[in-house]
């Protein structure tokens, strides 16, 4: 009986030191104060009385007039949490792990979802670059574990790949990701040597310089959607997007 007591004791003296520890709003200039223990509170002078207030759920407090709503940030943007903890738990909805965020896809390296009060929405990494959940934003295949390695680029992960029957296009391995790539105007691809070369080669004849396609340049890569390259998850297994 005692021992319970005195553990009651403790944790009274403790909420007192937290409470004589918390800095008050309405003595200060900009009238909104961080919690001193939990990093997704914060506390505001309303009518010269500090009221408690809770960042939306996936947000942590950043500071007046900072952050991407009511001063409320994505944790991982800076050293918000540093020395506190969360007062409040996720709340999950469909691909959203919290209300408020930016998650990896399920399916493809080259989407995610940012998530908005619980509604997802999906975003496309484009130029050849994968999402990388460890830096939040679309990043180098190289930088990207479990994404890189891409059934194309089996046999060399920076190597270059004949494209079907093609004589001017070619996939281009970049750390175990296929790019699709153009010749210059006038060469073909050569699939013994695996470069663009003045023809004619075994399999293609001298071309004729070929308007370009959909805004394309020669010799510069070309941007991929999900029909042309199938998506390798997080698991790295592969699948080939639906999507229309």
């Amino acid at each position: 009986m005692k021992k319970q007591i005195f553990a009651v004791v403790l944790l009274a003296v403790g909420c007192s030191a937290q409470k004589a520890n918390q800095e008050d709003p309405c003595k200060t200039k900009a009238r909104v104060v961080s919690d001193v223990t939990y990093c997704d509170r914060y506390w505001e002078c309303m009518s010269n009385q500090p009221e408690l207030y809770d960042c939306p759920n996936g947000l942590v407090f950043a500071g007046k007039h900072r952050g991407v709503t009511e001063g409320c940030d994505y944790p991982w943007r800076s050293n918000y949490c540093e020395g506190k903890q969360l007062a409040n738990g996720p709340i999950s909805t469909e691909h959203c792990d919290w209300l408020y965020g930016i998650f990896g896809h399920e399916t493809s390296c080259t989407r995610y979802w940012t998530c908005w009060n619980g509604t997802a929405t999906e975003q496309l990494c484009i130029g050849g670059l994968l999402y990388n959940e460890n830096a939040h934003s679309c990043d180098w295949p190289e930088n990207v574990d479990g994404c890189q390695k891409h059934p194309l680029c089996n046999d060399d992960s920076n190597g270059n790949v004949p494209l079907g029957k093609s004589c001017n296009r070619y996939w281009q391995c970049q750390g175990g990701y296929p790019r699709l790539q153009r010749c210059p105007a006038m060469l073909v691809f050569d699939r013994r040597s695996l470069r663009c070369v003045v023809p004619p080669t075994e399999d293609c004849d001298i071309p004729t310089t070929p308007a370009s396609v959909d805004g394309e340049n020669p010799g510069q890569q070309v941007q991929l959607d999900d029909e042309q390259v199938p998506a390798i998850n997080a698991k790295g297994t592969f699948s080939r997007s639906n999507k229309n």
